[in-house]
């Protein structure tokens, strides 16, 4: 279901955080955003799925932008 690229890639702050308040405050999340996120969260931290991470930032950069927001990250 999910690729397995475990590796470090560079996570800005800003992502994470945001990532986090998704995972906190959102109950609606597909089990593929939420892995997704958990990905960003790994990633600035460590190794992570490097694809499903990258996913999971654009998908926030999409939602920032929805609400008429400009992504720090």
């Amino acid at each position: 279901m999910f690729s397995q690229r475990l590796r470090r890639i560079e996570i800005p702050f800003w992502a994470r955080n945001r990532a986090m308040l998704y995972l906190a405050n959102d109950d609606r999340l597909s089990t593929t955003v939420r892995y997704q996120l958990i990905q960003v969260v790994h990633g600035y931290i460590g190794d992570c799925d490097e694809d499903a991470a990258r996913a999971g930032i654009e998908w926030m950069r999409a939602k920032a932008r929805t609400r008429g927001e400009e992504p720090r990250f």
